[in-house]
């Protein structure tokens, strides 16, 4: 365990001196080398379930963190030492997989390795139970030290709270009962000052870049007279107002009700274009005491976006062709949203070693470095596939790799999405 840790140790240690000497810090789970530090800890100090705890979260939060291969070793290492078994045969297992050339191979434990046949093989493994009974008791011991620690500074905090307010109590209690009253006589008028606020039930569906309305009444519960100041909590780009019911074209901001009295309006907004099908956003109506500004009534009703959902998938049919050599790349187009979608430009840029040597499907037009593809309506749950000949230029070098880029542009919601085809290799000449 230790050889292969010293030859991390002084990447972990330089990682940890970058972090804090900076003058700040950051918490174990937002970095994976603290965490992974954190694990190590632990399994030094033979609490072996903590490590196995502090690595799972590793793996889960940062799944394509470089410490994966230490990672699965010390998780192997720390599933042995708990008893648990499986858990050590299929992290092993795993570690070799992934890690085939990994020159820590050497450093695996003969138990542990032969744990890992024994599963390959099929062998369902027993968990060690004096191995388990040990782990188990170190990692009480160490929760209770914790227990104890807490409960000590919280049995300070406490006595140190009481202390400062008693003092505050001696010190006060006078201006304190008159400030009671006069704080009684308050929230007893606040809480006379009652309206309730509804929307239609369920979630109201957008269309992305066209405006929606949404509405809502407000009844007042008051006993009395009582004017209230109106808002919306939409986000900015909502662009949303208040309108009256009865008066679509009329902005409110300010009402008074009677008792029993109601008022039916509506939140005007516009669902921004760029919104993904199926965005999901909160539009609140608040209203406010024009006495009291802290008493706020509030009610939030969602809204949904529907919008096409483009996706790409460009594929060479020819992966490895020759310099001079023409093939055809195919661009699959799909359309996964709510909405179809109209008035779309698919344009493929190639690299400067490819030019565009025509192609079969209509609405093709040829570009400097690429070409166009006009598609007028790509329904929902539907795909287009665009043909694009393509010649490699005679410079073109043997090995290299080139990679077209596709831009979907959407014309009736302004909205350009970039997706990498798949790469070609050039191949060199026969021997």
């Amino acid at each position: 365990m230790r050889r292969w840790f010293r030859v991390l140790k002084p990447a972990l240690i330089g990682m940890l001196m970058l972090l804090t000497g900076a003058g700040f810090a950051v918490s174990a789970d937002e970095d994976d080398s603290l965490l992974f530090v954190e694990a190590f800890t632990a399994y030094q100090k033979k609490d072996y379930l903590l490590a196995i705890e502090k690595i799972g979260y590793l793996n889960q939060q940062f799944p394509d963190t470089p410490l994966r291969d230490v990672a699965l070793l010390l998780l192997a290492r720390a599933g042995y030492k708990s008893g648990d078994n499986e858990l050590a045969a299929k992290s092993i297992n795993q570690f070799n997989a992934d890690f085939s050339a990994n020159p820590l191979r050497t450093t695996i434990e003969e138990d542990i390795a032969s744990l890992g046949v024994r599963l390959q093989k099929g062998e369902k493994l027993a968990p060690n139970k004096a191995f388990q009974t040990a782990a188990r008791k170190v990692r009480n011991d160490v929760l209770a030290q914790e227990r104890a620690i807490a409960e000590k500074r919280e049995q300070e905090r406490l006595a140190k709270a009481r202390a400062e307010q008693e003092r505050i109590a001696r010190e006060k209690a006078e201006a304190e009962r008159k400030e009671r009253e006069r704080l009684a006589a308050e929230k007893a008028a606040k809480e006379s000052i009652k309206v309730a606020i509804s929307f239609p039930e369920g979630s109201r569906t957008i269309e992305a870049g066209e405006n929606g309305r949404l509405p809502f009444e407000i009844v007042s519960r008051s006993k009395g007279r009582e004017e209230f100041l109106l808002e919306t909590s939409a986000a900015p780009e909502f662009a949303a107002q208040l309108n009256s019911a009865a008066q679509p074209d009329q902005q409110v901001s300010r009402i008074v009700l009677a008792p029993g009295e109601t008022f039916k309006g509506i939140v005007s907004f516009r669902m921004p274009a760029d919104r993904v099908d199926g965005h999901r956003s909160s539009v609140a109506v608040r209203a406010t005491s024009a006495t009291y500004r802290d008493v706020v009534h509030s009610r939030e009703n969602l809204v949904v976006a529907s919008a096409p959902l483009v996706r790409v998938v460009g594929k060479p049919l020819s992966p490895r062709p020759a310099a001079g050599e023409q093939f055809r790349y195919r661009i699959s187009v799909l359309n996964l949203g709510t909405l179809a979608a109209q008035g779309l430009t698919a344009r493929i840029v190639l690299p400067p070693q490819l030019d565009p040597a025509g192609s079969p499907t209509a609405g093709y037009r040829p570009e400097p470095q690429g070409a166009a593809f006009t598609i007028a309506t790509l329904e929902t749950g539907t795909l287009q596939e665009l043909i694009l000949d393509v010649k490699v230029r005679q410079d073109a070098r043997s090995g290299q790799e080139l990679r077209p880029q596709i831009e979907v542009i959407n014309g009736k919601l302004q909205r350009k999405e970039i997706f990498p085809a798949a790469a070609v290799m050039i191949k060199g000449p026969n021997p």
